[in-house]
């Protein structure tokens, strides 16, 4: 281990000033080195794209989704001792060398630091939401095999695709933890692996409803609640009233569920709550026992929050992916490599918007992301043109000027009724407004 530390040490010395060194400011070198070094990554002798470029070549790929490999190498000044650029070929080949895990083991590192560690609110159960999301990948043998696809009426999707889902934190819009997946691996399976946070609420959509996760959820940690809209058929009988539309219920195991978790009770409890949102009713199943300390109707105003995790998504996919539909990889590793560099490179501009939103003491989630992203990306795309340090006094001078990026208060009164373009759908078609 010494010797490798000594190597690493070196190469770290000789990098040139104003490229990895500038990017230290949004990253330090040492979690990288730390991941390189857990998952057997690391760079033993001197390449003209050491491991520690390629982490970040991964994740200027995201940050840069417009721009071809090897550009994004010349824009970050991924070179070694101010040499010349390396070939295209050299950079495939240290994302190659690279894999998949260290970049999975730094977007853990990174999260424990920062997200899992920092609430916005102190005091308070933090609130999380889970939901997956899927990206289309080049429709390559390799991809279509190793990945699969959906299926509807008229054939397999065109494109293979990637499955993900994602822990995030409602109040800041921070990513928690992920898990990554195949197309066949369902949601459910891949949220058996995120790690939940203590004296935190959850919110889950109703595909997430199952008697061994939500359990197993809860009874990880400590005041691990969570919150779900409840199915219309739930099978239940009712064991205690604790006040109008508020119910304590007893619901039964499944024969298929105690079989792959004997330990399981036959019966399991939770809350069932029914109340009036906008002229409907709505029903909500919960963890949270106790109606004098959990009301019904703030749980169900609560739940509102779950769609935060769709508006993280739609700032992952529609502006920092600047709504590129497929992800550039064509073999699956290097597909699972770079999604990890788009939720590292998310969590990266999250922490910075964060400390913007601390500066001008708003919410983080009154920082525009799509202006605040151009802004940041914008300071790392000119610091090789300028002198050594410029890229700590831009994003400092981002500090001084983050009233600029701060987004008016959110109307309470507004709504959006779910639509959609296709005309097979039990949603309203959408239509487009005539101009007068």
């Amino acid at each position: 281990m010494s010797l490798l530390q000594t190597t690493l040490n070196e190469t770290l010395e000789a990098l040139p000033a104003n490229g990895i060194a500038e990017l230290s400011a949004l990253l330090d070198p040492a979690w990288i080195e730390q991941a390189l070094a857990a998952t057997g990554k690391a760079s033993v002798r001197r390449r003209k794209l050491p491991a520690e470029h390629a982490v970040w070549l991964v994740i200027g790929l995201a940050l840069f989704r417009h721009m071809p490999l090897w550009q994004v190498v010349q824009e970050m000044a991924l070179t070694l001792d101010g040499k010349e650029l390396p070939a295209p070929s050299a950079s495939v080949q240290a994302r190659q060398r690279l894999g998949a895990q260290p970049m999975e083991h730094l977007f853990a590192l990174l999260t424990n630091a920062w997200g899992r560690a920092h609430a916005v609110h102190t005091g308070d159960l933090r609130v999380l939401a889970v939901d997956g999301v899927v990206w289309s990948t080049p429709d390559s043998a390799d991809n279509r095999q190793a990945l699969g696809s959906g299926q509807t009426q008229y054939g397999p999707q065109p494109w293979p695709m990637v499955r993900a889902v994602c822990l995030l934190d409602t109040d800041s819009h921070e990513l928690l933890d992920a898990r990554l997946g195949d197309y066949s691996c369902g949601e459910l399976t891949l949220a058996a692996g995120l790690r939940g946070l203590d004296h935190s609420i959850t919110l889950f959509d109703r595909a997430y409803f199952s008697a061994a996760f939500l359990l197993q959820w809860s009874q990880a940690g400590q005041q691990r609640h969570w919150l779900m809209r409840a199915k219309d058929n739930l099978r239940h009988e009712v064991v205690q009233t604790l006040g109008q539309g508020d119910w304590l219920i007893r619901m039964p195991v499944s024969p298929r569920a105690r079989q792959l978790h004997p330990e399981m009770p036959c019966h399991w409890q939770a809350r069932l709550i029914e109340v009036s949102v906008g002229g409907k009713i709505r029903r909500f199943i919960t963890s949270m026992l106790d109606p004098e300390q959990f009301a019904a109707k703030p749980l169900a105003q609560l739940y509102r929050q779950r769609w935060e995790i769709e508006l993280g998504f739609r700032e992952i996919k529609q502006s920092l992916q600047q709504g590129q539909a497929v992800l550039r990889s064509k073999h699956p590793e290097l597909v699972k490599q770079e999604v990890w560099g788009v939720l590292l490179a998310y969590t990266l501009l999250r922490r910075w918007m964060r400390l913007m939103a601390e500066h001008e003491g708003v919410a983080p989630t009154r920082i525009s992301f799509h202006t605040a992203r151009h802004a940041i990306v914008g300071a790392i795309n000119t610091v090789h043109l300028a002198r050594a340090g410029t890229l700590p006094e831009l994003l400092q001078r981002l500090l001084m000027q983050a009233r600029h990026f701060v987004l008016p208060p959110r109307r309470a009164d507004r709504s959006f009724p779910r639509e959609v373009k296709r005309s097979r759908s039990k949603f309203p078609t959408k239509k487009c407004q005539s101009v007068a």
